[in-house]
């Protein structure tokens, strides 16, 4: 049997470290890249009080049955998108990108918004 060469082991372990997409939905992101499957856009959100930019993974929606990891739809105009779901919370300690906070949507879900 032919040993592995050190650059090809390096390269596996790499892939199988770094490889594919994160599993978790709703994560911060650079770009899609680092979106999971679940959630496979990455958008740029700007609050206007607070002036605080965070990019989150998400997906666009119709109601919160199209959420993935039990996420609430909420209504957001951000470029092309009208609807985006969003994770839920229950208090602003939830909420753990820069700027979030807990808030009551219009059809009365609690969700994490930038």
């Amino acid at each position: 049997m032919t040993p592995l060469r050190p650059s090809l082991v390096l390269c596996v372990a790499a892939f199988l470290a770094c490889g594919g997409r994160p599993d978790t939905p709703y994560g911060l992101c650079r770009s899609v890249a680092n979106c999971a499957d679940l959630t496979p856009l990455c958008i740029n959100f700007r609050n206007r009080i607070t002036m605080v930019d965070v990019s989150l993974c998400s997906r666009e929606c119709t109601t919160s049955a199209d959420c993935p990891d039990r996420g609430a739809c909420v209504s957001i105009v951000v470029g092309a998108w009208r609807a985006l779901c969003m994770p839920r919370c229950t208090r602003n300690a939830d909420c753990d990108f820069a700027g979030g906070f807990c808030a009551t949507t219009p059809t009365g879900d609690m969700a994490c918004v930038p």
